[in-house]
């Protein structure tokens, strides 16, 4: 039986859904070309019906672009450096309250490494282990948030920048969560990287709005969590537009996946921000995913201009 395309969610306005697709049908070109170009168009595939294996999902990635090792070595998966394994278990990763609730694997809006001067293109993210309840992944497209602005904000944010840091504990971020979020436990990850912010990820600059290559159409580029301020307008001001946008942002249509052990979900890190919601603290949740390599030259590192 061939494998079938289809909208991922009637009114949505991106997303498909890719249903039976196999390892032999990604070894002919055609193929190939019909899958990146839907990519490109409509940011984000869930994948239904395939025998999902780290090995498909490594030569899948491969379709949409040459793989990369993460930056974060601790996230790096032994023996499979193409992937990286993400464990929310409240012993190592951490243990917080959202809204009330306590939760782990909870992680607000971002765009994967924006705290780096070089994006990835995009990420094939699988899942090992799910919890009971919570763990959905939701995802924001911001070429639709982009044409949702008023055209007065368009052309006020039009040349203007954002600083931003890694930020490990979703908690401490100004713009990450409209949730209230405590920290009960701090994790094994925030430990070990906290110590090393300033000298491993320094401070970096991207761009509020950019024109997507392929398709022409202009991009929010706002990933809430770990969004520092506006470049130069570290101000009142300054800030209350940044938080204007992110309410914008966040308020747009959204897309939250209930996952299951056989289903495969792609995404262009250039123009979607995801989330992750809590899960149940006495589970364990484990995920997969690759970095498909690109860059769309845009980011800077902050010290480098202080420096020049």
């Amino acid at each position: 039986m061939a494998y079938r395309i289809n909208p991922l969610r009637e009114g949505l306005g991106f997303g498909r859904e890719v249903i039976g697709l196999t390892p032999g049908d990604i070894e002919r070109e055609a193929v190939r070309r019909e899958l990146r170009d839907y990519w490109l168009n409509d940011g984000l595939m869930v994948f239904r019906g395939s025998e999902v294996t780290p090995e498909f999902q490594i030569a899948l990635s491969r379709v949409f672009g040459e793989l990369e090792v993460h930056p974060v070595r601790e996230l790096v998966t032994e023996g499979m450096p193409e992937l990286i394994t993400l464990v929310s278990d409240q012993h190592k990763e951490g243990l917080f309250e959202v809204d009330g609730k306590p939760s782990i694997a909870f992680l607000p809006w971002h765009s994967d490494l924006v705290f780096t001067d070089r994006i990835n293109h995009g990420g094939v993210l699988t899942a090992q282990r799910i919890s009971s309840w919570g763990g959905q992944t939701g995802f924001i497209d911001q070429v639709q948030a982009y044409a949702l602005l008023p055209e007065e904000l368009k052309a006020r944010i039009e040349h203007l920048e954002i600083v931003y840091q890694l930020t490990v504990n979703p908690g401490y971020s100004r713009y990450g969560t409209r949730s209230r979020v405590r920290t009960i436990r701090v994790g094994d990850f925030e430990k070990s990287v906290g110590p090393r912010l300033d000298s491993d990820f320094p401070p970096v600059v991207h761009p509020m709005v950019f024109t997507q290559p392929d398709t022409g159409r202009k991009v929010l580029n706002i990933s809430p969590f770990g969004a520092l301020h506006i470049l130069g307008h570290d101000d009142e001001e300054g800030h209350a537009l940044l938080q204007r946008l992110v309410d914008h942002l966040v308020d747009c249509p959204a897309y939250y996946h209930g996952w299951q052990p056989s289903e495969m979900l792609l995404w262009d890190n250039w123009r979607m921000v995801h989330c992750v919601t809590g899960a149940a603290p006495d589970e364990v949740r484990i995920m997969q995913r690759t970095t498909i390599m690109g860059d769309y030259g845009l980011g800077r590192k902050l010290q480098m201009e202080a420096a020049a």
